[in-house]
């Protein structure tokens, strides 16, 4: 479930909700054929798959750290917008 209601004041209307929604599964999609290519591609080059798992994870790793720092963006915005309403 994305954390983005259209209801709230975050989007401004239902076209950029529905924009949103569609970069984030550009994102996504990309995301997951990139990451299974990239991991390949450092097997096929180090025959090793402890380095590609650690590919793997470091890529998961960055995406769990980009959501964390667009979430708290997000709220430290929310409260900025409630304390001036």
């Amino acid at each position: 479930m994305l954390p983005v209601d259209p209801s709230t004041h975050l989007v401004d209307s239902p076209a950029a909700w529905r924009r949103q929604v569609i970069a984030v599964l550009l994102f996504t999609l990309g995301g997951m054929a990139l990451g299974g290519w990239l991991s390949g591609a450092v097997f096929d080059l180090t025959g090793s798959y402890r380095a590609a798992l650690v590919n793997g994870g470091g890529g998961n790793l960055l995406n769990v750290l980009i959501a964390a720092w667009l979430r708290w963006r997000a709220r430290d915005r929310s409260r900025v917008n409630t304390a001036a309403a």
